[in-house]
């Protein structure tokens, strides 16, 4: 489970604005210097010898070429920083929203159920799926035989004696397992390939420097592993395709 807090909005925009600020600036006082070195050596140049005028006028323009590319950077930062604001803004559209994210963890209501996606290795011929509390206890497991292909597992909450679970966070462990009940492992030893997504409703939304969160209850799911979003009022299913998932992101889909 993320957690992440609002209270470092907006500092990434203001680090880079200030590293600008502070380049400028260093620029403004090389160049008052450079100024009043060169107003010195003309006024106590030698009549006889003085001194080429191409120099300072090639440093002149070097200065130029400078002050230039700072504030080309300056530009462009505030264009990154309008371009970041509007992603949050479009983020705020998310909140009712039904997503399905890559992750294990789901946030159970009261008298709620938690609904997860998996997809195993098609050659396992058994599963052992787990339920487990922030603590890292099992708290309801069972085994199947049918385990090909994309599965949807909707958990209502109980342990396996019927006992309502108390509302927060649990977490889909899937074991596959061999035929005669040992960990599976194919041909060559290698383990088989898991993957799990989770399916809820956003509740609010978290903004820091790195990433925006949707949050189903107290559980934060990075934008970037989105798959799918049903908008409430429209109702229509979008897949987040320039996230950079990977394919196993795309299984939990």
């Amino acid at each position: 489970m993320t957690v992440s807090s609002l209270t470092n909005v907006g500092l990434s925009s203001s680090d880079t604005n200030a590293a600008s600020s502070s380049s400028s600036n260093q620029l403004a006082q090389n160049f008052d210097t450079f100024l009043t070195l060169l107003t010195t050596q003309l006024q106590n140049q030698d009549p006889t010898s003085p001194m080429e005028s191409d120099k300072f006028t090639d440093q002149l323009s070097q200065f130029a070429q400078v002050e230039q590319g700072i504030q080309s950077n300056k530009n462009l930062e505030d264009l990154i920083s309008m371009q970041s604001q509007q992603r949050q803004l479009s983020a705020l559209s998310y909140v009712g929203a039904e997503i399905e994210a890559v992750g294990d963890t789901n946030w159970l209501e009261e008298d709620g159920e938690l609904k997860y996606k998996y997809n195993v290795s098609p050659e396992v011929p058994r599963l052992e799926l787990q339920i487990q509390d922030q603590s890292g206890a099992t708290i309801y497991s069972e085994e199947l035989t049918d385990v090909s292909g994309l599965q949807t597992f909707t958990w209502d909450g109980k342990n396996n004696s019927g006992v309502e679970q108390a509302e927060g966070a649990y977490t889909l462990v899937l074991k596959p397992k061999a035929a005669n009940g040992d960990t599976f492992a194919d041909e060559k030893g290698k383990p088989a390939s898991v993957a799990i997504g989770i399916i809820g409703s956003v509740d609010s939304v978290d903004i820091d420097d790195t990433d925006i969160y949707l949050r189903i209850g107290d559980v934060s799911v990075p934008f970037s592993t989105l798959t799918n979003v049903k908008l409430g009022a429209s109702s229509t299913d979008t897949t987040d395709n320039g996230s950079g998932n990977n394919d196993a992101q795309d299984e939990a889909a």
